[in-house]
């Protein structure tokens, strides 16, 4: 069952193609990555199935679940944003209100969509243990947690909502590469066990190819490729995938002389009696 479905997209911008999707679909328990450089056109696809991508003539059929993004009211609209998809950005802290304990932010946006007492703190605290936070973390300020802790409390918010959809839009630029792993491997877990769709924007495919289950590679704001991400990353066939994949890094393998020798017992105790 696909839980967003794209056909036709075309965003402008006066007389400028800003992004041309002819099709994308995302279906329960699957991951689809958007991959490609800046400025290609991934962000906006991802904000177009939202229907915020302001200010540019949007054309063509976005569907979440049985609601099409473009026909929907703003009041529908309003709706399935956080409790069908959820949108979770780069830096999370910055759309924290950093007077407000994280709890109260939570219980807040529970409360916009009808989930009031203590169906909202039950609510709350199931969602970031789904992430595998200690609902303690409720408790404290935005300023309080790390970036790996505000990115997987971003999550979390969508759980608690009841998103069947994530959309990630470069979720993990900003974290170290052990924090990283972190959040990826709770979405891997989430898409796995709950049968989440998530549409993920990023430029790393290193990270790509540990969880999306199918790639769709954008430039200049086209589709030059798309397939599963063992048939891309393994056979591309567009010039500009296989150049993508040849310039990711790989790290030298260290030369065994380049390890120091661990001392000698002898040195360890020179000039000392025995």
């Amino acid at each position: 069952m696909n839980l967003i479905s794209v056909r036709d997209l075309v965003v402008r911008i006066g007389d400028r193609v800003i992004a041309s999707v002819p099709e994308l679909d995302v279906a329960a328990g699957e991951c689809v990555a958007l991959v490609g450089e800046s400025g290609s056109g991934k962000t906006t696809t991802l904000l177009s199935t939202l229907g915020l991508v302001h200010g540019a003539d949007v054309r063509g059929r976005i569907m979440v679940g049985d609601v099409d993004v473009l026909t929907a009211s703003p009041a529908r609209l309003r709706e399935i944003r956080g409790s069908r998809a959820a949108l979770v950005m780069q830096s999370p802290q910055a759309a924290l209100n950093p007077t407000m304990r994280l709890g109260t932010l939570m219980r807040r946006a529970l409360a916009r969509h009808g989930v009031k007492g203590a169906d909202a703190r039950e609510r709350a605290e199931e969602g970031v243990r789904a992430v595998l936070l200690d609902p303690e973390i409720l408790r404290r300020y935005p300023h309080q947690v790390s970036g790996g802790q505000a990115q997987r409390f971003a999550i979390a918010l969508a759980l608690a909502l009841g998103a069947q959809v994530v959309l990630a839009d470069e979720p993990t630029s900003a974290l170290d590469v052990t924090v990283q792993a972190e959040v990826v491997a709770v979405l891997r877990r989430l898409r796995d066990e709950r049968g989440l769709a998530v549409l993920l924007v990023s430029h790393d495919l290193a990270l790509v190819s540990t969880i999306a289950d199918r790639v769709v590679v954008m430039r200049d704001g086209a589709v030059v490729e798309s397939g599963s991400a063992a048939e891309v990353f393994a056979r591309p066939s567009d010039p500009y995938t296989r150049e993508l994949i040849a310039a990711v890094p790989e790290l030298p393998e260290a030369a065994p002389e380049a390890v120091p020798a661990p001392p000698e017992p002898a040195d360890l105790h020179e000039g000392e009696g025995p």
